[in-house]
């Protein structure tokens, strides 16, 4: 690693990324709140009240989780919302343990990764039949729910506005076939939905589009990247320079 980012760092930095999607998460629909209390942010989004993704809590300070509860457990019901989750990091048995007595379950546990922009990333020459274009949000939430399955009440409903997630495509023919997000916050580049539906998987279309966009952070001033890897995921992003540093899991309830 370069000078001045250490493991611990970086790993710092892979956490606080989560933030800033629930962040996202929270102004992506008309509908949609960002509820701010101090040591947590959460998203509110009634037009996606079965996706726990976009109905998510980041605690900045676990120990405001046992006072805080009960009132955006009760946000969450009034707004219709069926499923919630909040995100809890590895080392934090205390906030898992509450959320199990309260009838939580541990639906995910991506892996927190991050990498130092030390050197430009070596961008290959795009795949076959594929140019890189100017991507909307619409589009972008399109091609999450047809690479994940979701039908119009998951990205199409929580992220067809504008967010911070600025988005960047990748084109067949004029048609969208891959895309991916980038947050921008202070020196990282905190990468998110990362998509490419089942027909066009297997060419590395979002392996370039990811290379692509590490390079145009860095030349843009950002010192490391950071994202949430599912356990498919990983190996992939390691062979291209993401460390893995540790996990952070998503304890859900749902009714």
């Amino acid at each position: 690693m370069g000078p001045g980012i250490d493991e611990k760092e970086l790993r710092r930095r892979a956490i606080d990324g989560v933030r800033d999607e629930v962040e996202a998460f929270g102004g992506g629909a008309s509908s949609s709140r960002l509820i701010r209390h101090d040591g947590l942010v959460a998203a509110l989004t009634p037009a996606s009240p079965r996706r726990s993704l976009f109905n998510s809590v980041f605690l900045d300070d676990p120990a405001v989780l046992a006072g805080e509860y009960e009132g955006l457990a009760q946000l969450y019901e009034d707004a219709g919302v069926e499923a919630w989750t909040v995100w809890v990091a590895d080392e934090d048995r205390a906030s898992a343990e509450l959320l199990a007595d309260r009838g939580h379950v541990l639906d995910a546990a991506p892996r927190a990764m991050a990498m130092e922009l030390s050197e430009p990333p070596e961008v290959p020459d795009p795949p076959e039949g594929i140019e890189a274009g100017p991507c909307d949000a619409p589009t972008a939430a399109a091609l999450n729910d047809r690479a994940y399955g979701y039908d119009e009440n998951g990205f199409r409903a929580a992220l067809a506005g504008e967010t911070s997630i600025r988005w960047q495509g990748a084109y067949a023919d004029g048609e969208p076939v891959s895309c991916i997000g980038a947050i921008e916050i202070g020196d990282d580049c905190c990468i998110t939905g990362v998509a490419t539906p089942p027909g066009y998987r297997g060419r590395g279309i979002a392996t370039w589009l990811l290379l692509r966009g590490l390079a145009e952070a860095r030349a843009g001033g950002a010192l490391t990247a950071s994202l949430q890897a599912t356990r498919a995921g990983a190996p992939i992003y390691e062979r291209l320079g993401f460390r893995d540093l540790g996990f952070i899991e998503m304890w859900e309830l749902r009714r």
